[in-house]
Formats: structure tokens, sequence, C-alpha cells
């Protein structure tokens, strides 16, 4: 794996060439850090800060009180929280290709806004969760633990939220959907109360 600061280069001359990140690739940078995380690649932990550069299939981890932004070459942003994790085991962009692509395994509170890459033709992003696989088009939103159970509220865009049981969509701003568990298909799409949203967002903003 290339150290940080040559890696830091590498991510320049790859997009601004048009490339394809591939695994160890650089794929995205920290630009926001509250706590601390760290990241694991090939067997070799890093401490994360504003600033570090993130690979493909790279495992980054938040301890308590943390919240940790990573902005994407496309300008897609993730925000996780507390004892949360993010692994990228996919990701293209070509500004002006098709077929980009976006797909990661979360744990823990998060939100998701995406960037370029959704407006490409022909892209597709999701996120894998615990409790479900979320397909992002255009969308801002929000996903995580609430309420002793699990839930998805959007923002903006659409997502179709689905699991081993069923499947929702989520079209309109304010609406929300609630996951028991993997065996339990998503609740029938209900506008989530303010109230509730607050307490969604307060998990991964930065105080």
């Amino acid at each position: 794996m290339l150290p940080r600061f040559c890696a830091l280069f590498l991510f320049w001359l790859i997009f601004a060439g048009d490339g394809i990140a591939r695994a160890d690739d650089v794929i995205g940078t920290v630009t926001r850090l509250e706590g601390q995380a760290q990241a694991l690649l090939g067997g070799s932990a890093v401490t994360l800060v504003v600033g570090t550069t993130i690979f493909m299939n790279e495992k980054l981890t938040t301890g308590s009180k943390t919240r940790l932004e990573l902005t994407f070459a496309d300008g897609t942003k993730l925000t996780v929280g507390d004892n949360a994790s993010v692994t990228v085991d996919r990701f293209l962009y070509k500004p002006r290709g098709l077929g980009n692509a976006f797909d990661a395994v979360v744990t823990g509170p998060f939100r998701f806004i995406s960037g370029k890459l959704d407006k490409t033709g022909g892209s597709t992003s999701s996120i894998k969760t615990a409790f479900a696989v979320v397909a992002i088009r255009g969308t801002n939103f929000w996903g995580g633990p609430i309420d002793g159970h699990a839930g998805v509220v959007l923002f903006s865009g659409s997502v179709t939220v689905t699991n081993a049981s069923g499947s929702v969509e989520l079209t309109k701003p304010g609406q929300g959907t609630n996951i028991i568990g993997r065996n339990t298909p998503p609740s029938a799409v209900t506008m989530w109360a303010k109230e509730k949203v607050a307490r969604a967002l307060a998990t991964v903003t930065f105080r």
C-alpha cells in the first residue's frame, strides 16, 4: 500500500485523467473528524485525521462520541456517528462515463449525500446495512438505529429499502420507514415527526 502522502498525489492523477478506482486506489479523503477513528487495510492500521486519504476495501471505524465525514472523488459525502464502520467495496467514477457505481457496507448511524456520480447515465449506488440494502438515486438521506430498531428517512431524491422480507420506496422529503429486523419487512412509508428526524440527525451532527 502506498504511503498516505504519495497516495494523495495519486488521487489527483487518477481522477484528473478520468481514471477508474480499483482495489487499493484512493477514492476520497477524511474532510471532517470529531473524536477518534481508524482505518484498516491489508493488516495495516492508520489513525484517521482530516486530510487522510481513503482507499477502496478499507474498513473505517469510529469510537464513542465520534463523527466522521468522508468526501469521495465525485463529491459524495458520507458521515457516520458513534461506534460505526464503513467499507466501500465498489467505487467507479468517470465524469463523462457511463456505468459509474458506489457500493458500501455501513454499520451504525450514517447520512449519505449524493455527489456527481448519481448524475451520470447508468450509475448505481447502494449502502448495505445490517437491517436492509438501500438503493440510492440522487439522494440525501439518513439511516441507522433509532428507538430500539432501525430506520431510514429521506431528505431529497429517492431510495428503495429492501431486506429479505420486503421492500419500500421513499420518494418525498420527510418520508421514513422502520425496520424491526432482517426477517421483518420495512414498515409502511410514513412522514416522520420533526422530533424524530432531529434525533436521527443528532447521531451524525458535528458538535
